[in-house]
């Protein structure tokens, strides 16, 4: 039997990944996530704050949470499937070392994609980097931990250093982590098994582009504001497709949304210490080419690639072990 959503036609284990995603369940759960989304950000939007306006970042916390609340409300409501931690993917239908193992790999992964990205962008001329002295990254250090900082060594790499920064920025980084949880409950936990009828491909963007323009309040903001323009805003949206292909597939071949949740965290809170380890002092980037981090279309390339491997590999599928568990997404009958 291969792993297709195809081959899941034949036999009981077809009832999650045939027939036709179900329009009006998936139409609720947008809603449900959009509308929270909008009215967050309704008072900056009719105030005219813009994006360093304290309450943007704290609209902007309270709105990434809005896709798993609307994932848990529409599964216990509207779906409610057999089982709700295995519907989700929370639990996984294989073993937890499977999850482990996708979950390191997506951590490391994208701030390796970020180590790339600067590289390439110091290659095209979008960056300067300094890879002798490390300009960049002493700055960067100075501003982080300026008690270790101040005990550098004046050339070469300053590895005590930045090992501690980088611990340290761990530890800082779980709030990102905890954040990431609330929106991929939401895209990958949810709405990405419930689109696959559709065909995985057809899925992954769809959901991709659903999750792209859920960020429009934002969009919106920093348009009027100034830090996005139409080209920054349609990058964006873009983006959004290319990594939901990457965040997908981890959650397809690990069975859970766990790796998808690391990989998002970890693009948010680690994408640009590439960019900082390599760059040289005072180097800004270009807003469109490469701003830093998975940013621009030297960050796109880069993620695009991954997405290009994992296609021509023929990773990017349903595994048999997602048809194992099929009877934990068939909705129990109404009362």
């Amino acid at each position: 039997m291969t792993d297709t959503p195809e081959s899941g036609r034949r036999g009981r284990a077809g009832t999650l990944f045939s027939g036709v995603p179900p329009a009006r369940e998936i139409t609720v759960f947008v809603v449900a996530a959009y509308a929270p989304a909008w009215a967050v950000h309704a008072p900056l939007l009719f105030s005219g704050a813009g994006p360093t306006d304290p309450a943007y970042g704290l609209a902007a916390t309270v709105y990434m949470f809005t896709p798993g609340l609307a994932a848990v409300a529409v599964t216990l409501l509207v779906w409610r499937p057999r089982g709700f931690a295995r519907a989700l993917g929370l639990t996984p239908p294989t073993p937890w070392r499977r999850v482990g193992g996708y979950s390191l790999l997506a951590f490391v992964l994208l701030p390796l994609l970020g180590v790339a990205a600067a590289l390439v962008a110091g290659v095209v001329g979008a960056v300067q980097l300094d890879l002798v002295n490390f300009s960049g990254l002493r700055e960067a250090l100075a501003d982080f931990v300026p008690e270790q900082a101040a005990a550098m060594p004046e050339t070469g790499f300053p590895t005590a250093v930045y090992l501690s920064a980088l611990g340290l920025l761990l530890v800082t980084s779980v709030p990102a982590l905890v954040m990431a949880f609330g929106e991929e409950l939401g895209w990958r936990g949810y709405l990405l098994p419930r689109l696959l009828p559709m065909g995985v491909w057809p899925a992954l963007v769809a959901s991709g582009v659903i999750w792209g323009l859920w960020h429009s309040p934002q969009l919106v903001i920093q348009y009027l504001h100034g830090g996005f323009d139409a080209a920054r805003v349609g990058l964006f949206l873009v983006f959004c497709v290319v990594a939901g292909v990457v965040f997908g597939w981890l959650r397809l071949a690990s069975g859970s949304v766990w790796p998808a949740v690391i990989a998002h965290g970890a693009n948010n809170a680690l994408n640009m210490v590439g960019f900082l380890t390599l760059s040289a002092a005072g180097t800004e980037g270009n807003a469109l080419l490469y701003p830093g981090g998975l940013g621009g279309l030297v960050g796109l390339g880069a993620l695009a690639a991954v997405a290009a491997v994992l296609a021509l590999t023929g990773q990017v599928r349903v595994r048999a072990f997602d048809r194992a568990g099929t009877d934990q997404g068939r909705s129990r009958p109404a009362r």
